[in-house]
């Protein structure tokens, strides 16, 4: 929806805003589950005869008058020279997670209208979705909710019923994809990590024979050879570890910036990552120390 609210400056590019439109009636927010923080709900009474209302979500109360109530306030249709009517706010509702597209594009948040307006204003809207609340299995109610459908006008046609969740889901699969895709080069790049470092340690032991071996003639055991190839890789993972933590924190903080409804990230997925990395740096730790450890001197010495 074109929208530019009382008292702001539109974009010069376009005259307008944009915003979320839902066309609901009343009692669309008990049924969503959607909670009304402030004002009133649509009545029967909100009509294409009178004063145009609007509702409003909390973002988009919060982005153009923080610290104020968003009730009383106005929001034009369109263009501020176009000669549509302002719509007064009458109420505020909570947040929701809204079924959004990439192409959207930024969003100041939603606005509702009610029904009988919205089809006084303009005709051409004749495609809607209703959002029914049933109990038990939805999909067993769908032959209902045709039949209702068509008993109250036949050339009503129902098309596309979906649960909330398999709308959502279906809305979500080039995201689901990117992250899958994000995963794989990610569990990639730890298996070629995991073999440099592998093959960096046992180029090392290969050059440090003749040390090892003098060690062991001097008095090292096997554990402490083991331990100088090990510390090697553990240094390396500590290093790996503190760039990683920034980065990704420097990284959350952007998309934090980006979509502010991401959820809090506790410290359980650094957790997780510092595992699975250090258990692949011990691994690939493991066969260069074991080779250390059992460098024989003699040979060692024989060789140089």
């Amino acid at each position: 929806m074109n929208e530019n609210p009382d008292g702001t400056i539109p974009p010069v590019s376009r005259g307008f805003r944009q915003a979320y439109l839902r066309a609901t009636v009343p009692g669309y927010f008990t049924t969503a589950g959607q909670a009304l923080l402030e004002g009133r709900d649509f009545t029967d009474a909100d009509r294409g005869d009178t004063e145009s209302v609007c509702i409003v979500n909390a973002s988009y109360a919060r982005r153009f008058w923080p610290g104020q109530s968003a009730i009383g306030k106005r929001v034009k249709m369109g263009r501020l020279d176009e000669p549509r009517p302002w719509l007064k706010i009458v109420g505020m509702a909570a947040d929701h997670k809204v079924i959004a597209y990439p192409y959207d594009g930024e969003m100041d948040g939603t606005i509702f209208l009610p029904m009988n307006q919205l089809l006084a204003l303009s005709a051409a809207y004749h495609d809607f979705t209703f959002i029914v609340e049933t109990a038990g299995d939805p999909r067993a109610q769908e032959s209902a909710i045709r039949v209702a459908l068509t008993r109250a006008d036949p050339r009503l046609a129902a098309y596309e019923l979906n649960t909330m969740a398999d709308a959502a889901a279906t809305t979500r699969t080039t995201e689901r994809f990117a992250l899958v895709l994000v995963s794989l080069f990610g569990v990639l790049g730890l298996v070629l990590s995991a073999i440099g470092l592998y093959g960096l340690l046992s180029l090392q032991v290969a050059w440090r024979t003749r040390e090892f071996g003098i060690r062991s003639a001097l008095g090292a055991t096997a554990a402490g050879l083991a331990q100088l190839v090990t510390g090697q890789g553990l240094r390396l993972l500590a290093m790996g570890l503190l760039l990683g933590t920034a980065t990704a924190s420097a990284g959350l903080q952007l998309a934090a910036s980006r979509w502010p409804n991401l959820p809090a990230t506790g410290p359980v997925p650094y957790l997780a990552a510092a595992t699975v990395l250090a258990f692949a740096v011990l691994l690939a730790c493991w066969l260069p120390a074991r080779r250390a450890a059992r460098v024989d001197p003699i040979t060692a010495l024989r060789a140089e």
